[in-house]
């Protein structure tokens, strides 16, 4: 789902993406493609885990993972060029 949601996003940005880092659209539209195999590539490990030590714990796991990393990010120090 999120994979897909991803897809949505990139779709409907590659344009001010292509606009804003000045690339051509094929740059965009492997940079693009190459993201979401990154996404989704995981998500076959994820469902062997899943039906290995259950689905709830490795959900569990996962938003609680995804929180901690975006609490980091949101906690880092901002660049300034």
């Amino acid at each position: 789902m999120t994979a897909a949601l991803d897809g949505t996003v990139l779709t409907v940005a590659r344009p001010s993406l292509q606009r804003d880092l000045h690339a051509s659209l094929p740059a965009v539209q492997w940079t693009s493609t190459a993201y979401l195999v990154t996404v989704a590539a995981p998500l076959v490990l994820a469902g062997r885990l899943g039906d290995r030590y259950g689905h709830r714990r490795v959900c569990a796991v996962g938003v609680l993972g995804f929180g901690a990393v975006s609490a980091g990010i949101g906690l880092a120090p901002a660049s300034d060029g």
